[in-house]
């Protein structure tokens, strides 16, 4: 019998200001409210969440990039992983991506079920993919781990290179799971006067977590400031987010 793509999880009329310590839906699901507003399901890192400051996605860990894996043949859904020297948590990559980066097979990315776990950071680890190998590998293939984009996201800092996660309505608590928001309207922290009526607005380049006008082209757009009166600045102003 043929299989189906099942596409996205959704979940409608979510109730954006809660959070919880239990994972509800899978990391990344897409929710509306009722009024239409766009939300993705995520977990915050070991740092609280304030509402209405723009949350970015953790970096991929240098010591888990470009490593050593075994030879690895068609349909195995078990992977070695050789680690650098930085520790590997519990679930830290469940529904994220094992990246083959180099070599046989290079450019794939497999979803990953499972993995093991390392204090040290300087043993090898199995890692567990959703989906069978589909290209097999050769002694010089290398792999990255990445995290799902939702997993450990933090408030946004001044690197305005990061990846946008969205903007969460309440305090999520750390390690916390709960609903950022990604589309509609929604109060957001102003960093800087330069945002202008129907422009773009990215990362802010003073304040943790607060937004300004777009003015170069590796800023990631994030949103629009509407029509009206816009909010002075370390104030919450009403933004058209972009990122659903």
């Amino acid at each position: 019998m043929a299989s189906f793509l099942t596409g996205v999880p959704v979940a409608y009329g979510i109730k954006p200001h809660e959070d919880s310590t239990t994972q509800l839906h899978p990391l990344g699901t897409l929710g509306f409210t009722n009024d239409g507003r766009i939300y993705r399901y995520a977990q915050a890192a070991s740092t609280a969440l304030d509402p209405g400051k723009l949350t970015v996605a953790a970096d991929i860990e240098t010591n888990h990039e470009d490593r050593d894996v075994n030879t690895f043949a068609i349909g195995d859904t078990v992977i070695t992983v050789s680690l650098g020297g930085t520790a590997v948590t519990a679930n830290e990559y469940d529904e994220g991506f094992l990246n083959i980066t180099d070599a046989t097979g290079q450019g794939i990315a497999y979803s990953i079920k499972a993995h093991q776990v390392s204090s040290a950071g300087s043993e090898d680890i199995t890692v567990t993919l959703n989906d069978p190998i589909v290209i097999a590998a050769e002694a010089a293939t290398t792999a990255t781990l990445v995290r799902n984009k939702y997993r450990d996201i933090v408030v946004s800092d001044t690197t305005q290179t990061d990846l946008p996660t969205g903007v969460p309505n309440v305090t999520i608590a750390s390690d916390a799971f709960g609903w950022v928001q990604t589309g509609g309207l929604c109060s957001i922290l102003v960093d800087s006067n330069d945002t202008e009526v129907g422009t773009p607005v990215t990362i802010g380049a003073g304040t943790n977590g607060g937004v300004e006008g777009l003015d170069a082209i590796a800023e990631p757009a994030v949103g629009v400031q509407p029509a009206g009166v816009g909010a002075d600045v370390g104030e919450y102003g009403v933004f058209e987010l972009t990122l659903d």
